[in-house]
């Protein structure tokens, strides 16, 4: 009897009610695989005395010495040892990339930049 009582009230049949839900989930475009853009986090070692915020789009250039990051002009850290992908990656990109500062550490040493 319980069964019955719940399938009258209920309506629709169970897999009826879950047909376009079953259709939505077969579309191509439910879990689209396809990556626009691939940012890279790295952590850059500030000059003492540079006044940055998060939120700041900053300037990043590959040197002999590991990547430089600046504000403009102006000089305001460096990144010691960056993974050779990003190296690579700026290096074909004419040795420039634009970055975004995510987050200023806690003494304002060193912070976390998002190179695009």
């Amino acid at each position: 009897m319980g069964l019955d009582y719940i399938r009258a009230q209920t309506g629709k049949p169970w897999r009826k009610r879950w047909d376009g839900g079953l259709d939505r989930l077969k579309a191509p475009t439910l879990l689209d695989l396809t990556v626009s853009e691939a940012a890279r986090t790295v952590t850059a070692e500030l000059n003492a005395g540079s006044r940055v915020r998060a939120g700041d789009t900053l300037i990043v250039q590959s040197g002999p010495d590991g990547l430089a990051v600046s504000d403009g002009l102006r000089a305001i850290g460096r990144v010691a040892n960056p993974s050779p992908e990003l190296t690579a990656a700026i290096r074909d990109g004419g040795g420039y990339a634009e970055g975004v500062l995510q987050r200023v550490g806690l003494f304002g040493d060193t912070a976390e930049i998002s190179v695009k």
